[in-house]
């Protein structure tokens, strides 16, 4: 498992770096990308990032008991789904004798003219300290996480360090995926305008509407207008950050003609992030996330 270092928070002002990683202190720092029908695609989708919720970062972490007390609740990775579209998101709840820890991927298509519906694929349980045969210990996570969702068109599918075979001990999914292929016409519904939320998710149209935040550090996030395979998804997670460029085929992974938002956050001071894309989804940042050089390694 990739490790955790020092962290920073506040403007970086370490000696580290780069590279460099966003940390996000889970109360009203985000960023987000303007709404663009490229990060915004209707028939398939993929959208991958590394996630970091250490506590020695400060943050929430795998096993944190419910940030929110009694406030279940989700903590957004990549967020456009309140308002339509998708998400990436941890949920938090239970109660501090029995947290609940829970990774979720969604979206919301067209029921084929039947109306609208939100398709959830869901990944974790009770964080014991015991173990259990009914229930995956979430808090074996640790350090920096692969999480990636891919939909494509009637198969929704939820991937954890390179693997979509979660069924083992898993709670709320069957095999890391959700199958709605039986009905047709589908396609996904976003509200018109919304942007998309890095370490937050969409409500409504402008840029500082948004859900709960992130409490951890985010790297290396992308959205495709097309469904990865499982072979794609490992590759990615097995070489890390540097040493794959998504702009480039290579082996299993030859899906760059359809890379519609790639930030890698490498930038380490500033308001924007670049879309190392060939779209220009460029994400701004509110209310000043942390730069930090707890990165992924270059390999």
């Amino acid at each position: 498992m990739l490790g955790l270092g020092n962290s920073l928070t506040g403007d970086f002002t370490g000696a580290g770096g780069p590279p460099f990683s966003l940390g996000l202190s889970g109360t009203n720092d985000y960023g987000y990308a303007a709404h663009h029908s490229s990060i915004k695609p209707t028939s398939a989708i993929t959208v991958s990032s590394w996630v970091n919720l250490d506590a020695q970062y400060g943050g929430s972490g795998w096993t944190y008991v419910n940030p929110g007390g009694s406030n279940d609740h989700n903590q957004y990775i990549v967020g456009a789904i309140a308002s339509g579209g998708y998400g990436l998101n941890v949920f938090y709840g239970g109660t501090e004798a029995n947290p609940i820890v829970k990774i979720r991927a969604q979206v919301n298509v067209s029921e084929g003219g039947d109306g609208q519906g939100y398709l959830s694929c869901i990944w974790g349980g009770i964080v014991t300290s015991t173990g259990s045969s009914a229930l995956h210990e979430i808090k074996d996570l640790s350090g920096w996480v692969h999480l990636a969702m891919t939909y494509d068109g009637g198969v929704l599918r939820l991937y954890i360090n390179g693997s979509n075979d979660l069924n083992t001990g898993a709670v709320d999914t069957s095999d890391g995926q959700v199958d709605d292929s039986g009905v047709t016409g589908k396609s996904i519904v976003y509200d018109a305008n919304t942007p998309v939320m890095i370490g937050a998710d969409a409500i409504g149209t402008g840029s500082s509407a948004h859900n709960i935040t992130i409490n951890g550090l985010i790297d290396e996030t992308a959205i495709w207008s097309t469904a990865l395979d499982q072979q794609a998804i490992t590759k990615i997670y097995n070489n890390g950050a540097a040493t794959l460029n998504l702009t480039a085929a290579s082996g299993d992974y030859d899906n760059q003609a359809s890379l519609q938002g790639y930030w890698r956050f490498e930038e380490g001071t500033g308001t924007t992030v670049a879309d190392s894309s060939s779209n220009s989804n460029t994400v701004t940042l509110v209310n000043n996330p942390a730069w930090s050089d707890v990165a992924l390694p270059l390999g």
